[in-house]
């Protein structure tokens, strides 16, 4: 589904995975649960492209339904992957990947080791650097909204004030901006801290790891998310 120009979603992969469109290539947002790769690729070739026309894969954190389908895209494209520098040791399985506690972090460990594989890191992002992405517009921005998880990060596009969000924050049913859920984040204060250095941005457009795209009038949204959300205590994730 093309939501402005050179900017497509990929639907039916359980979060959002973005596909941005130039004549140099394609780049992903995002890669999915294990499996998407057939979803993603069918999209990519319906645009008429081919898998080796995948350049790059951005990851906006190491949870499951973010970088699953890494793997096999990496290895059906050729394509690089740039991850945040805080969540890569996890991300290539060099550490510990962040869980929720009680049961649910007892099923998310058990899920994990049955259908993630690492995922070699190509490049390691930093807060405030600029992609090669976009880059006749000037570029797209690394974000650090660490709270998600211990390393995530957004990416911003100043020339059309549009957030590429992941998990910073979420989009309800009702289309409304809410938090990341305390559940299945590392710290909630971080989080709405990172929430609060979003409001600071000018943004029109936003596009979350979950929910319906917001295109017009999110960063009101955002400023009053970080004005009332309340500073609850995080659940380790």
């Amino acid at each position: 589904m093309e939501l402005m120009p050179d900017i497509h979603q990929i639907e039916g992969v359980t979060c959002n995975v973005y596909l941005i469109v130039e004549p140099d290539g394609l780049t992903l947002v995002d890669s999915g649960m294990p499996g998407a790769q057939k979803r993603i690729l069918a999209a990519v070739q319906a645009l008429g492209h081919a898998p080796r026309d995948v350049r790059r894969i951005l990851l906006t954190h190491q949870h499951i339904d973010h970088v699953g389908g890494a793997p096999a895209l990496v290895k059906l494209t050729g394509a690089e992957v740039y991850a945040p520098v805080g969540d890569t040791p996890a991300i290539e399985g060099k550490a510990p990947r962040e869980k929720p506690g009680g049961m649910v972090g007892m099923l998310f460990t058990v899920m994990s080791s049955l259908m993630l594989r690492p995922t070699r890191v190509t490049r390691q992002m930093l807060d405030g650097e600029t992609l090669p992405v976009f880059a006749n517009e000037g570029g797209l921005r690394v974000v650090a909204t660490p709270g998600h998880t211990a390393g995530h990060v957004s990416f911003y596009l100043p020339s059309r004030k549009l957030l590429f969000a992941g998990d910073a924050i979420r989009h309800d049913a009702d289309g409304k901006v809410a938090p990341p859920p305390p559940l299945f984040t590392h710290d909630t204060p971080q989080a709405m801290r990172s929430v609060a250095a979003l409001a600071a941005l000018e943004i029109e457009a936003s596009l979350p790891g979950h929910g319906a795209p917001i295109l017009t009038g999110a960063g009101a949204q955002i400023a009053r998310l970080a004005q009332t959300a309340p500073q609850a205590s995080g659940v380790g994730a």
